[in-house]
């Protein structure tokens, strides 16, 4: 079973009430990370620290809570704050180190409006290495003065894909470069998103801010806004729906890019994009059509629903480790853990209204 954890109180209170009860996840995301880092990047633990630091003067201008949130952390775990740091700077060590295109791009994501009701979901699967299935947590946090949010995470990073009781949610596309700036790491970024009340916030803030390196970010609200997000140090693409839908994998789409952003994407990305813009067609959305077209298996295994693939290296083997769809109009959501064409034990989780 997937460790589930509720905390509520200042940011300290969060991050000690996480770090206590993931301690486990926490420290074989930190073995994990330390062979992945070596194995994909050529990069050490120590270097990897050196670069986590970089970031503290912008995390500690635009959010210095959550500094003492990732501390708490590790007070909890009984772990180096840096080494929290380390795991939420993870896609600015891992991902922009890469020295060519490789086969490990991942995630699928869609967000579509109801063409009836109106309401807005957002799903995806998330891809990446099998090690780390054991280190993933549910997080359901309740901060002083701030939303609540919901999300699914890995144990002792701080924001990823979900959503919170205004109605906002955020999905995640890696994207792999070789660009990189001591501004918010993608993962914190993340945690940002979810503490806004609308799609329009959010953007605002992402602009306003920075993230240090690029990703993309679907992100809607219970309103039915909804809007498609490559973020870099150089600047944002916004996307907005074409009759009521966005899809995006893990490569660059945007027509209109800040000069001098650039990708590495492998063709597997190319692929999915196409077969997923395919599949929903004239699909209204709902948690079945939902999961439905993310069980798709068409050119497995690099394949909606991923498989691995054991003929390139360990360290670029992925598979689906799960699947989230929300109605963010009703703040609610079902996910499961696996790959979704095995038919998980699904799970439930809503904010009362």
């Amino acid at each position: 079973m997937v460790t589930q954890i509720e905390a509520r109180g200042s940011h300290w209170a969060l991050g000690e009430t996480h770090g206590r009860l993931a301690a486990e996840e926490i420290r074989l995301g930190l073995a994990n990370y330390r062979r992945m880092f070596e194995e994909v990047a050529g990069i050490d633990w120590n270097e990897a620290r050196r670069t986590a630091e970089s970031f503290i003067p912008a995390i500690e201008q635009a959010c210095p809570e959550l500094m003492e949130e990732m501390n708490g952390i590790a007070e909890g775990a009984s772990v180096e704050p840096l080494d929290i740091l380390v795991l939420n700077a993870r896609s600015e060590i891992v991902l922009t180190h890469a020295s060519r295109p490789v086969q490990s791009d991942g995630c699928s994501a869609l967000a579509q409006r109801h063409p009836a009701d109106g309401s807005q979901w957002l799903a995806q699967n998330w891809d990446w290495i099998p090690d780390q299935a054991d280190a993933l947590i549910t997080l359901t946090l309740y901060p002083d003065n701030k939303p609540a949010i919901h999300m699914i995470t890995e144990g002792g990073i701080i924001g990823k894909v979900g959503l919170n009781d205004q109605g906002v949610g955020v999905c995640l596309n890696a994207l792999r470069s070789q660009i990189c700036e001591p501004k918010l790491p993608v993962h914190i970024m993340l945690r940002r998103v979810l503490e806004s009340d609308s799609v329009e916030h959010a953007l605002d803030m992402i602009d306003d801010v920075g993230t240090a390196s690029p990703a993309h970010f679907l992100i809607g609200d219970g309103d039915g806004n909804a809007a498609s997000m490559e973020v870099s140090p150089m600047g944002d693409a916004a996307m907005k729906p074409r009759e009521g839908n966005l899809f995006h994998t893990n490569h660059l789409i945007a027509p209109h890019l800040p000069p001098g952003l650039e990708d590495m994407p492998h063709d597997n990305s190319m692929t999915r994009l196409a077969r997923l813009r395919a599949i929903s067609r004239e699909t209204t959305p709902s948690v079945e059509s939902l999961y439905e077209r993310l069980s798709d298996e068409d050119n497995a295994p690099w394949s909606i629903c991923r498989h691995r693939d054991t003929r390139v290296p360990d360290s670029e083997q992925m598979e689906t480790l799960f699947t989230l769809v929300m109605n963010l109009t009703e703040r609610r959501a079902e996910y499961s853990f696996g790959k979704p064409s095995a038919r998980p034990e699904r799970l439930h989780f809503a904010f009362s209204s």
